[in-house]
């Protein structure tokens, strides 16, 4: 749709950028943020989603509008963008120069009334710094089209490439609102930014503004498995982490592993648990199941464990965690699911997006890196949870409705910014 139509059509055009793929934990932040805007905004909205799932191939259903438009461009394509850009960066629109993928992008771009940098990340910080560049190329495409742009609730930073540092502090003061998932994410921008731009706000995962019911086990487990009905049910995620820039991966990989291993079976000696793999990754390219199945095939012939449907979506894991009565993570979103059920459990964290999180709910203690794994503290914390499942479960829920506003606060500003870009 071209930036003409705006002014006709009374359905609102959300554009979301920087999607990141193949991924159940953004897949649920995704449709949390859709229902979110949907149900605040005034009249009908639309999203087009600029999309990096791998083989150009979406797997995601949802209920809303959604246009998806791939972010893989043949390498011509990608040469006509960037030539294009270059002209825009003087004021100059050359559409001329676009090839039909160029041209559903920037049509994209002209059509909308805001656009989103998607929920996720840190894309904008140094784990991303590979390819941080091309996400702001997109952010920059919007500022070039005077579109209203929000940084909708991702994590960001740490911000210690210098290198990037100017691009950074010159792109995103000119976000209209920015909001981020936790405190550390917080702290990271001020830090960069030292109070230019908009003030960021303290949001929280874009999940949890949409709660889903847990699963009824006795639905769940039927015929020959009714029997796990009754078991210590404990739900498992698992991330197979390169460990970069440690001078030994290898060992540290092994380490973090083994660590993973005994809090399995000190669950099981204690409980007798059955355990409930979850793989976060799928598609063409990606899947957690290989490593699932090899991290249960450490475990002894006399351990329950299943793997959960690598093809059920993000609703239907947040119903398993939600029917669990713990979980260990060392991926983010599961803990995210189970917390969102105020289910307790172990963090193992990689990146600070998930530290920053259990510790809003004050479970820092529960919490562990990847990288510096103590066994004799993860196994203690594992017994924390054990004995103290009710109380901290009943925390949790207490929590639950101040982090749920603090959610739906990233779909608030969006609408607001949406409102008013069509006065």
């Amino acid at each position: 749709m071209a930036e003409r139509d705006k002014a006709t059509d009374g359905t609102r055009h959300v554009l979301v950028l920087n999607q990141h793929g193949d991924n159940r934990g953004d897949e649920a932040a995704f449709r949390a943020m859709f229902a979110g805007i949907a149900e605040r905004a005034s009249g009908p909205v639309r999203f087009t989603v600029l999309h990096q799932f791998a083989g150009g191939r979406v797997d995601v259903r949802v209920s809303h509008d959604v246009r998806w438009i791939s972010l893989v461009p043949t390498p011509l394509e990608a040469a006509r963008i960037s030539a294009y850009a270059a002209l825009l960066a003087l004021g100059i629109r050359a559409r001329a120069l676009l090839g039909p993928w160029g041209r559903s992008v920037i049509d994209a771009y002209e059509g909308a009334d805001v656009a989103l940098s998607a929920p996720g990340g840190p894309y904008f910080g140094d784990p991303y710094a590979g390819h941080e560049l091309v996400h702001w190329f997109y952010v920059w495409l919007a500022h070039r089209h005077r579109l209203p742009t929000m940084l909708y609730a991702p994590s960001v930073g740490p911000f210690r490439k210098r290198a990037l540092n100017p691009v950074r502090r010159r792109l995103f003061p000119r976000f209209r609102a920015i909001a981020v998932r936790e405190e550390v994410s917080l702290g990271y921008l001020r830090a960069l930014l030292r109070g230019r731009g908009p003030e960021p706000v303290l949001a929280m995962d874009s999940a949890l503004q949409r709660p889903i019911p847990p699963a009824e086990r006795a639905s769940y487990f039927t015929g020959e498995r009714t029997a796990l009905a009754h078991r210590f049910l404990v739900g498992v995620s698992a991330i197979q982490w390169s460990f970069p820039g440690h001078p030994d991966p290898a060992g540290a990989h092994a380490r973090y592993e083994s660590a993973l291993v005994d809090a399995l079976l000190h669950v099981h000696r204690e409980r007798s648990a059955h355990f409930l793999l979850v793989p976060q990754l799928y598609g063409m390219r990606h899947s957690d199941v290989p490593y699932l199945r090899a991290l249960a095939a450490r475990l002894p012939a006399d351990v329950s464990w299943e793997l959960v449907d690598p093809a059920a979506d993000s609703d239907h894991q947040q119903r398993v965690f939600g029917m669990c009565d713990m979980y260990v993570a060392s991926r983010y979103h599961p803990q995210v699911f189970a917390i969102n059920a105020a289910v307790p459990g172990i963090c193992i964290h990689y990146q600070h997006k998930a530290l920053g999180f259990i510790e809003r709910f004050g479970l820092g203690r529960l919490a562990f890196p990847i990288d510096a794994l103590d066994r004799a503290r993860l196994l203690a914390a594992v017994d924390e949870v054990l004995e103290r499942r009710d109380a901290l479960s009943e925390g949790i829920a207490r929590a639950l409705p101040g982090m749920r506003a603090a959610s739906a606060r990233s779909s608030e500003l969006a609408v607001a910014l949406l409102e008013g870009a069509r006065r």
